[in-house]
């Protein structure tokens, strides 16, 4: 278990680990920063703006918490909430922290940041960097899976519901795989844990839904049924 610190930047909180990030810097949650300073590795899109960075011997990946939807064109990346705690940054870092010692397979959380603004807060996370991985979505563009990694995949999914992890967005982009064909699931933003075994389900079909929208996008995209009733037979396989 981490014993996780916090700290004050200005108006910045910051909660962090310190094995990790012993002395924040406001540098850290600053993507344009990174950049003038040539350490910016390379971005990403999805819930957020991402950036991976360089420090010393440490690959990070920072996020920056934007909205979706409609009420983005009025509060891009501004949300409701006068309690720190009750960030969507600081609970992602708390879940990603509780899965990591558990052993399940996330990206390592490093530090939480937010600034506050009156009655609203932006936010920022930082993660350890994994390494030569594509996302599930982005493999299946060019690569057709055999049906052992199909398996598992479900059985990955599996343990995180063992443990009770509800995914609150669990589609084809928040699947990496890497080169040693190690699965992890990524973006936690809204997540938890959960009680009871209805959701399980709703997360399956979630992801299967996701899987089926880009057959519909893209030519050639390798799944199909046979695949995830593969997938599926993994999922059961590891049922306790």
């Amino acid at each position: 278990m981490v014993a996780s610190k916090t700290a004050r930047l200005g108006k910045r909180w910051v909660l962090f680990n310190p094995s990790l990030m012993p002395i924040p810097k406001v540098d850290y949650f600053d993507c344009q920063l990174l950049e003038q300073q040539g350490v910016v590795r390379g971005h990403a899109t999805g819930r957020g703006d991402t950036c991976f960075y360089d420090v010393g011997n440490s690959r990070w990946a920072l996020r920056h918490y934007l909205r979706g939807g409609l009420i983005a064109k009025f509060l891009r990346d501004q949300y409701l909430g006068v309690r720190i705690a009750r960030s969507r940054a600081w609970k992602e870092w708390s879940l990603l922290q509780q899965m990591t010692d558990k052993g399940l397979p996330v990206p390592v959380p490093v530090a939480a940041s937010v600034i506050k603004k009156g009655l609203f807060y932006q936010a920022d996370l930082v993660t350890e960097f994994i390494h030569d991985t594509q996302t599930l979505a982005d493999l299946l563009e060019t690569t057709a899976l055999d049906n052992e990694m199909w398996m598992n995949i479900g059985v990955c999914i599996r343990r995180f519901h063992q443990q009770s992890v509800y995914h609150s967005d669990l589609n084809a982009k928040n699947i990496l795989i890497d080169k040693e064909n190690k699965i992890y699931l990524i973006d936690f933003d809204q997540c938890g844990f959960r009680q009871g075994s209805a959701w399980k389900q709703k997360n399956m079909d979630r992801l299967k839904r996701s899987l089926n929208k880009f057959v519909s996008k893209f030519q050639g995209f390798n799944f199909s049924e046979e695949n995830w009733q593969q997938l599926m037979r993994g999922y059961q396989s590891s049922k306790t």
